[in-house]
């Protein structure tokens, strides 16, 4: 297999993946994180925030309670129909959902008190225009949070997963390296990526959080439901390779975790900065 694989991180993937990611991967992966990144912006009830790539909304529904307004954004049309429809579920009157493309953001200057990424950024094409953005349109003295995930061995459910792929399929060629879902697992190089745009007393933190999931199905589900570049995968393969795939995985589940119960610690990081 030595064909190129599709370009996944597109508003159409995104778009297609948006209910399973909702469902399966959000609220199960994600939400774990959205606390120490919301403490980390200290905001209040005058807060004015912007949200980039909000997905389906898991930060947007820790945000929106604890100040005055939101703005969340994502790129893909059909995850900001899903956004709207679960923020209006959680009588989220204080929110506003827009299209919007975090390279380049179509607010002025200085038009928000705070900005917040929840694993998003990393898949910026250009991450230096992403972090530029941010700091471009929050206040001096506002501060932006954005997370990212550390590396396979510190992001453990991943981990699995992709030591299952590379048992299923042995002669596959080796992702980009890092792959755009590590691109900012370096604490260093994120630091300096937020340096670079602007921001000053910049810290970078791993934020580790235990998940468990009660079998190998949600486990399945959360890998594969909503990545788009996990579906291209599987595209690619085809239902048969699929079908190893799942097999070589529930084999390394069973042997890891023969109780049933999957326990893992999949690792983040946060980066804080202040904008000038």
């Amino acid at each position: 297999m030595s064909e190129k694989m599709p370009a996944t991180d597109t508003p159409e993937s995104w778009g297609a993946a948006s209910r399973g990611y909702a469902e399966d991967v959000a609220p199960v992966l994600m939400r774990a994180f959205t606390e120490p990144l919301v403490e980390r912006l200290a905001v209040d009830h005058s807060a004015e925030v912007l949200e980039v790539g909000a997905g389906s909304g898991v930060l947007t529904e820790a945000l929106f309670p604890r100040v005055k307004s939101v703005m969340a954004t994502d790129f893909a049309p059909k995850m900001v129909d899903v956004l709207r429809e679960r923020l209006q579920a959680a009588g989220a009157v204080n929110v506003q959902c827009k299209v919007m493309d975090g390279q380049a953001l179509a607010f002025p200057d200085a038009s928000f008190d705070a900005a917040a990424s929840s694993f998003a950024l990393m898949f910026f094409p250009d991450r230096v225009k992403g972090f530029a953005e941010l700091c471009r349109v929050v206040r001096p003295g506002g501060r932006v949070a954005v997370t990212g995930w550390a590396g396979p061995d510190r992001f453990e459910s991943f981990g699995l997963f992709l030591a299952a792929v590379q048992a299923a399929f042995p002669d596959m060629p080796a992702p980009p390296s890092p792959p755009p879902v590590f691109r900012l697992s370096d604490p260093a190089a994120f630091k300096s990526e937020m340096e670079a745009a602007g921001f000053r007393d910049v810290q970078v933190e791993f934020v580790a959080r235990e998940l468990e999931l009660p079998d190998f199905d949600g486990l399945w589900r959360m890998m594969t439901a909503g990545a788009p570049p996990v579906q291209a995968l599987l595209d690619r393969v085809g239902p048969s390779g699929k079908e190893r795939l799942r097999e070589r995985l529930y084999a390394i589940i069973e042997e890891r975790f023969p109780g049933g119960i999957i326990k893992v610690t999949n690792v983040a990081t946060l980066g804080v900065g202040v904008a000038p």
